[in-house]
């Protein structure tokens, strides 16, 4: 009598499988897709105490370009004989600041202060600032900092962003001869603020 080997119970091929993979996998896509667009709007809405109050006081800002965005400035002069003192604490080269204070002496040339600060009070961001063919590295922080500008008669006062402007924007908060000023916000390094500059 021979004995037949029990048949082995097959397993049914999981067709569904890779369906139920492919379904899972678009839910989680779409899961953290709804969360990546609500905290960028979340963060585009919002605002620090500083950027809002900052905001609330800009005045007539354009944008004459996709990358140029244009404001106006009123700043306060240096006096001639304060020139040297307010240069000490900026960072033109030795040279250039002997090149500045002949100019100022001559006449040729008025120094102003226009105070700085990083408008969300992050401190790190660096911004080029470009007047006269003079420039000057700025790193700003939440605090307002001395920036002497050399202004010939009245000047266009160019800032470009050197590092990443951080999310949301980088909003450049300056002291004028009027208050603080919020400048055109930066979200990109293709962008740059061109400040027209009147000397009181």
């Amino acid at each position: 009598m021979t004995i037949q080997p029990e048949p082995k119970p097959q397993l049914l091929p999981q067709q569904e499988t890779p369906r139920s993979r492919s379904l899972w996998a678009g839910g989680t896509l779409l899961a953290v897709a709804s969360i990546g667009a609500g905290a960028f709007f979340f963060t585009h809405s919002t605002s620090t105490p500083a950027a809002a109050t900052l905001a609330s006081l800009v005045g007539n800002q354009t944008a004459s370009a996709a990358s140029t965005f244009q404001a106006d400035a009123q700043l306060s002069m240096i006096a001639p004989g304060d020139a040297p003192k307010a240069l000490a604490g900026t960072s033109f080269t030795e040279q250039q600041k002997i090149s500045i204070l002949a100019a100022v002496k001559r006449g040729d040339m008025r120094l102003v202060e226009m105070p700085v600060l990083d408008g969300a009070g992050v401190t790190g961001q660096t911004v080029d600032v470009t007047v006269s063919g003079f420039t000057q590295r700025i790193v700003l922080t939440g605090k307002f900092q001395h920036l002497v500008l050399p202004i010939v008669e009245a000047a266009q006062v160019t800032i470009d962003p050197v590092t990443m402007p951080h999310a949301p924007a980088l909003t450049i908060g300056a002291l004028t001869a009027l208050g603080p000023e919020a400048l055109p916000s930066l979200t990109a390094l293709t962008q740059r603020i061109v400040l027209d500059v009147i000397v009181q």
